[in-house]
């Protein structure tokens, strides 16, 4: 039998033990920080590598993995390394595209994605594995998904052929948002593109701290993706709006991706943020009854008459699993 981890082990092991997290440290609160002892004992055993430190390891380009409205993603190799990942280990890099390089704002938001995931330890949530050289173009390693975004799965042909998949499958995604959640974190672009697929076909979160930004100029971006399938569908209506949203805007978007995979294909949003007012499934049960239904709360317009937490989602979703 393996003992139980000390208070002091934990935070080591934890998010606020992170180099990257001194200012959430200082105004942590003690009920914060006993949320992410006990949710980090939860995941503990799902754990990555210790993260590369700047200088202390050496990246060569593979290939290009793809790109969206502000980012670039490449496969590297790492060729050096005084830490723990091998030479010769494989990671994903991601940058800001050239176009958005010298843009301070573009710039910042991706610094924050990096403060993030500096902060963030779930094993729902992408990990940081190393970052660049303070001074030059910012950048940053996670874990290379091969099998690429629930996206491409989608693409290729992928569906839920039983609802209790589904349900679980958007209770993992909506645990780990419960978590961010509870350190004041808000995702802002949850979309397909977003949800990567580890070897277990798990679901991981990516691309944060970005979301504000993308949809402050997502008339521009939406030029560069043709069709309704830019971050805009997603958007929930006071984000489109303002740019803003609080934990609830990250309901209404994991609504809509829930109702596209339920659906098969994405159904017409029209004005952006207006919500599911059809029925996503045929309601030929209760399970299929209750998806409908909180789909539809999820996905109301005005953000006091949703579902919310993120963690009543994960009950709802796993109460629909046990039920179907």
């Amino acid at each position: 039998m393996t003992r139980d981890l000390s208070i002091e082990e934990l935070i080591e092991r934890s998010s606020l033990g992170s180099p990257h997290a001194a200012v959430v440290r200082r105004r942590a609160s003690p009920t914060i920080v006993r949320n992410v002892l006990a949710r980090t004992a939860a995941v503990d055993a799902h754990r990555l590598p210790p993260r590369l430190l700047p200088g202390q390891f050496t990246i060569r380009p593979v290939a290009d993995l793809g790109a969206g409205g502000l980012g670039a993603v490449d496969e590297v190799v790492v060729t050096a390394s005084r830490e723990s990942h091998p030479v010769g280990a494989r990671l994903a890099r991601k940058r800001l595209n050239a176009r958005w390089m010298n843009d301070p704002g573009a710039q910042a938001r991706f610094d924050r994605e990096i403060e993030i995931l500096g902060t963030l330890t779930h094993h729902h949530i992408v990990s940081l594995q190393g970052v660049g050289i303070p001074g030059q173009p910012s950048w940053y390693v996670m874990p290379l998904f091969r099998r690429g975004s629930l996206r491409n799965a989608l693409v290729a042909g992928r569906r839920f052929e039983r609802l209790s998949d589904l349900a679980i499958f958007a209770a993992k995604i909506a645990e780990a948002l419960a978590y961010a959640h509870s350190l004041g974190f808000v995702h802002r672009d949850l979309k397909p593109e977003n949800i990567l697929l580890d070897g277990d076909d798990e679901p991981v979160l990516a691309d944060w701290g970005l979301g504000q930004f993308i949809h402050r100029h997502s008339k521009v971006l939406d030029l560069t993706r043709g069709g309704p399938m830019g971050s805009q569908y997603y958007c929930s209506l006071e984000q489109w709006c303002t740019g803003r949203c609080d934990p609830t805007g990250d309901i209404y978007s994991l609504g809509v991706v829930l109702a596209e995979l339920a659906f098969g294909s994405p159904l017409p949003i029209t004005p952006v943020g207006s919500g599911m007012h059809v029925d996503v499934l045929t309601p030929t049960s209760w399970a299929r009854r209750e998806f409908n239904t909180v789909i539809r709360a999820m996905t109301a317009v005005h953000p006091a008459a949703r579902v919310q937490t993120m963690h009543d989602v994960s009950q709802v979703m796993l109460e629909i699993a046990r039920a179907e």
